[in-house]
């Protein structure tokens, strides 16, 4: 009996060993889930941009207030230099009235003249007379001489006074200016390839309707139950014409220091056609911040890896595409071009070994999560199109 025990406990094991590792797949549902997920997130930030695209306009209309400002500061510059230059030419006109008077009663402006003049009269009364005219002409001429000294005086007070507020303003203007900057990054992410919050909630949304046209069911696994890839049996350059401007790596170039794809340029321009590396389907038609054209691709090896490429800066889609068609190396998607932030025309390509916007997987389901995992791979020797394609400096053929 034992011995009989012993023998189907074997068998089993055998059995067991042979028997079909089942691999998790996600199914329908979980990628719904993930969607409203996702759409959440999107809320709560668009209500942050929202936040933040205020302070910016209010850091906008405080910086029009403030060269506003200046303006007015500098007019009122000018206008208190004339009001000085008026001051002291009224001096110099007050002055030679004063002498004027003076010598209309054959006066000079000495002391024994005054003398003179105060003891040459003919009786008290015109003694009188004499020094009231003095005393009136002497008083005036320093009165008005002292307003416009002190005139001049605040004049140039103030002038000191608006000089400095006007520096002010201009350091809260360069401020401003920085503020405003810090406000826009947190608004967008300064990267090439980069979507809105928005965009990406429709591309979920894209997948989702596409499997639930290839007849997926909530509880079907994606890829396995239905929505079965083409498997990409080689890998080709994208252009038939083609030249490399830039590969993937570091630079001081890139805003964050860092180029995510490889640039290809080609005498051809615009009229280069644009091609997938390998069979795969189309995940996506969108554009990033900056408008540039992109087209995304999954695709699947021959060992069943998973895979995307994203075309960026198309000068025009193939009209024939669209979400959750299946192409080929032979399919052109696209015409190259310098859509959205980019200097010449060209293709900027970006390859990993993920699914870029799949909203499972947990490498690169979101834009910042594909850009961390693309220099991720880099530092551990992955080199991007580099690596899976034959690229020389320039080519012919594909």
């Amino acid at each position: 009996m034992k011995k009989i025990i012993i023998r189907l406990m074997v068998v089993a094991s055998a059995f067991t060993i042979f028997l079909p590792v089942c691999v998790s797949a996600t199914t329908l549902q979980e990628y719904i889930d993930k969607v409203n997920q996702y759409q959440n997130e999107v809320n709560e930030a668009n209500a942050s941009i929202n936040r933040t695209e205020e302070e910016i306009t209010a850091a906008q209309n405080a910086i029009t207030a403030a060269q506003q400002d200046v303006k007015d500061i500098a007019n009122e510059i000018v206008s208190l230099r004339e009001e000085i230059d008026e001051s002291n030419e009224e001096i110099k006109q007050k002055s030679l009235e004063t002498k004027q008077i003076f010598q209309y009663y054959q006066l000079s402006q000495g002391e024994n003249t005054y003398l003179e003049y105060i003891f040459g009269a003919d009786s008290i009364t015109d003694l009188v007379y004499r020094v009231s005219i003095v005393e009136q002409l002497t008083e005036y001429n320093e009165q008005v001489t002292k307003e416009l000294e002190e005139l001049i005086e605040n004049n140039k007070q103030k002038e000191k006074d608006l000089n400095k507020k006007t520096k002010e303003l201009e350091k809260k203007q360069e401020d401003l200016k920085v503020q405003i900057q810090k406000l826009e990054g947190q608004v967008v992410d300064l990267q090439e390839g980069a979507v809105k919050a928005s965009d990406q909630l429709k591309i979920y949304q894209e997948q989702v309707n596409y499997y639930r046209k290839q007849g997926c069911k909530p509880s079907d696994r994606i890829g396995v139950d239905c929505a079965k890839d083409n498997v990409a049996a080689g890998w080709y350059r994208p252009t038939v014409r083609g030249n490399i401007s830039q590969w993937v790596g570091w630079t001081s170039v890139n805003l964050d220091g860092f180029h995510y794809g490889t640039d290809i340029w080609s005498d051809r321009g615009r009229s280069e056609k644009i091609y997938p590396i390998a069979s795969g389907t189309i995940s996506a038609i969108t554009k990033d911040v900056y408008g540039a054209l992109i087209v995304i691709i999954y695709h699947t090896d021959m060992n069943g890896k998973k895979w995307t490429s994203l075309y960026c800066h198309l000068s025009a889609y193939n009209p024939n595409i669209y979400v959750g068609m299946k192409v080929t190396p032979n399919t052109y998607i696209g015409y190259m071009g310098d859509t959205g932030y980019a200097f010449g025309v060209h293709l900027h390509l970006e390859v990993a070994d993920c699914r870029l916007y799949d909203a499972t997987d947990r490498n690169c389901s979101t834009w910042n999560k594909w850009t961390k995992y693309i220099k991720k791979r880099y530092n551990n020797g992955f080199r991007g199109a580099k690596t899976l394609l034959k690229l020389p400096s320039s080519w012919s053929s594909r």
